[in-house]
């Protein structure tokens, strides 16, 4: 009795502690807010953590597949795939797959539109797969797999942590691109025209005395 009487309380307790929720790490907000996911709030971001990882899970396989067959033709449609993503903000083709039939089957949201940074890492993966096909036309196959097994490697991880590598690249060219054009280091500021940061301005010496004061 003594037992079930323990068993019963312990039940009882166990339920009736509050359900922790989860929480969005420092990590995983950083890195979506390079891939340009920024204008998330946090909440959409949880839930979005790890939808965002079906599209590189799935590309890599099939990657992979091609890989494994040493297919111009395979990997030449991955690259077509990845160039739908680097154009289309709204139409990637696993992108779509994902928000208009899988995530009906685990009620899951639906992925946002790609942003910039994201487009970028896709214009960087057709360009490779792309090559990667033509080097096994050509009957290239250790520059193929060499080019191909780069997009896998890039893919694999963005799919475990959230950071992409074309989504830093992409970032490093048009920081640096934006630095160089900031009109702020071209112009004067209005403190060059006014009294304030740069001090009061001087009295022009060409000016009689009694008519400035």
């Amino acid at each position: 009795m003594a037992a079930g009487r323990s068993t019963e309380s312990d039940r009882a307790h166990r339920e009736s502690k509050p359900m922790t929720k989860p929480t969005l790490t420092a990590s995983t907000n950083t890195n979506l807010n390079k891939q340009g996911f920024g204008n998330l709030v946090e909440d959409a971001k949880l839930r979005l953590r790890w939808p965002l990882r079906f599209t590189p899970a799935v590309s890599i396989a099939l990657v992979a597949v091609g890989l494994a067959l040493r297919s111009p033709v395979w990997l030449g449609s991955m690259a077509l795939v990845a160039l739908s993503g680097a154009l289309f903000p709204y139409g990637m083709l696993i992108d779509l797959l994902y928000n208009f039939g899988f995530r009906h089957l685990i009620s899951s949201p639906a992925l946002p539109p790609t942003p910039k940074p994201r487009q970028f890492s896709y214009l960087l993966s057709f360009l490779l797969l792309a090559t990667s096909a033509f080097a096994f036309a050509q009957g290239l196959p250790i520059p193929g797999l060499v080019l191909g097994g780069s997009v896998v490697v890039g893919g694999a991880i963005l799919t475990s942590t959230l950071w992409c590598l074309g989504s830093w690249i992409y970032r490093q060219l048009f920081r640096r691109s934006a630095t160089v054009r900031s009109p702020s280091s071209l112009s004067p500021s209005k403190h060059d025209h006014v009294g304030g940061a740069s001090g009061p301005q001087r009295p022009d010496p060409s000016v009689p005395r009694h008519r400035r004061e």
